[in-house]
């Protein structure tokens, strides 16, 4: 039998990215070294090497495969809303609650997004969930408003400012660890549903149904 060794090869290497994730929430991706990641993943540093030349390599690929989990699970978590006011604000809440869960996981994130800033392929990365990001939310707008629920001149500005909130509070939370995030999800929810109830006021209603009259 021809043994798949790509098969095998993929796999151990999500192995060493699942324990490297473990590590990082545990010790914080600074002082998790390359050893732990081998210790709990059961091999030695040279086999992990032959893997991963470095933890930043580890990183890129954690990144990735959170980037593919999280778009998962933004998707499963909206699916359920009734109306894309709902899928917005879910959206919003969930990020929030994902920091509360795992802020040493974020706490790695925020150094991958670090050292973007002088690494084309990490900066690939992220521009690579920016896109995926701003398309789950224009389409959540362009679909409420074709179903009346509001109307959002500028869509590409609102996404930009949700995610740019969003990843606010990441920093800041990662930063300080004093953020009362339970409050902050209540407030964040609270704000958007105002804006979103707002945005079909009379004017934008009265210019909305003339569209759709056209």
């Amino acid at each position: 039998m021809v043994r798949n060794v790509g098969a095998s090869a993929e796999l151990r290497k999500r192995q060493i990215v699942d324990s490297a994730m473990h590590c990082f929430q545990h010790k914080g991706y600074v002082h998790t070294t390359m050893e732990d990641i081998a210790a709990a993943c059961g091999m030695s540093k040279a086999s992990i090497t032959w893997y991963y030349p470095s933890k930043k390599a580890v990183l890129s690929d954690l990144f990735q495969s959170w980037m593919e989990e999280t778009l998962v699970n933004v998707a499963h978590e909206t699916a359920v809303c009734s109306s894309y006011r709902d899928k917005l604000i879910r959206m919003g809440e969930f990020f929030i609650e994902s920091l509360m869960k795992n802020l040493e996981l974020y706490s790695a994130l925020v150094v991958f997004w670090s050292m973007a800033s002088e690494d084309e392929s990490m900066r690939d990365q992220i521009m690579e969930l920016y896109r995926e990001y701003d398309g789950i939310v224009c389409s959540f707008l362009y679909q409420g408003e074709m179903q009346g629920e509001f109307r959002v001149p500028d869509k590409k500005v609102f996404s930009v400012l949700l995610i740019a909130v969003i990843e606010g509070l990441i920093v800041r939370q990662v930063l300080s660890r004093d953020l009362d995030l339970m409050r902050i999800r209540k407030e964040m929810r609270s704000m958007l549903a105002g804006f979103l109830n707002t945005a079909l006021g009379e004017n934008a209603r009265n210019h909305f149904e003339c569209g759709r009259q056209e």
